[in-house]
């Protein structure tokens, strides 16, 4: 039977009222988890935070885990894919353009509102496979995205190479945590940001200057 070009199959929301349930589930699962825990979160207190029944969850997540891990893509510790950079196209741009735009990048992603909570919400958790052990799962799979861009870099004797690639990866983004954590939480205020920030703009500075090459002017 066809339909005009206005209408749509019965029992199917238009796509941007799916986007908005998703969206609205993905933050009441992360306020039951801040409030509650993961493990006590239940799949029912999710819908019910958002006013639907448990099974419509399902057209959005296959479960509560997916759930959680949509939020940690997108306030665990940075990817290709959440950066939204080409590997390939910075390997044909110097360390002194590009850490300072990986950086600003994965602050801008810890910074919003949700990934602050989220950032509150693993604290909390603890060192468990929800909390913080999941962070170093995360941080694995970063420095193994990133260690082949300076593995290229000291190939090129732009960077010193006395250190393996994986290292130098986590030398940038191991004491970012810091800043992140003590200022990027839910409460957090326009000075506690801008102080993140100037934290992590000195970090990047002093890190360029002791990662250069021996043998190339310092950035």
């Amino acid at each position: 039977m066809a339909t005009s070009p206005g209408s749509r199959r019965r029992g199917r929301p238009p796509s941007s009222e799916g986007r908005d349930t998703r969206e609205a589930l993905l933050n009441a699962a992360l306020a039951l988890f801040a409030r509650l825990g993961f493990a006590a979160t239940t799949v029912r207190q999710i819908a019910a935070e958002v006013g639907v029944r448990d099974a419509a969850i399902y057209a959005h997540f296959p479960s509560k885990q997916a759930m959680y891990d949509v939020l940690f893509a997108e306030a665990g510790p940075p990817s290709w894919e959440r950066l939204g950079l080409n590997p390939e196209v910075l390997a044909a741009r110097t360390p002194a353009e590009v850490v300072p735009e990986l950086v600003r990048r994965a602050l801008d992603q810890w910074s919003t509102p949700r990934a602050r909570l989220f950032g509150s919400f693993l604290l909390r958790e603890g060192a468990g496979p929800s909390g913080l052990g999941r962070v170093y799962v995360g941080i694995e799979a970063t420095l193994e995205h990133l260690a082949g861009l300076f593995a290229h870099w000291q190939n090129q004797g732009l960077i010193r190479g006395d250190v393996t690639a994986r290292q130098l990866v986590w030398e940038l983004f191991g004491p970012l945590q810091i800043p992140r954590f003590l200022f990027l939480h839910p409460d957090s205020t326009d000075v506690d940001i801008a102080t993140c920030r100037r934290w992590t703009d000195d970090h990047v500075a002093f890190y360029l200057a002791c990662t250069a090459s021996p043998e190339r002017p310092r950035p």
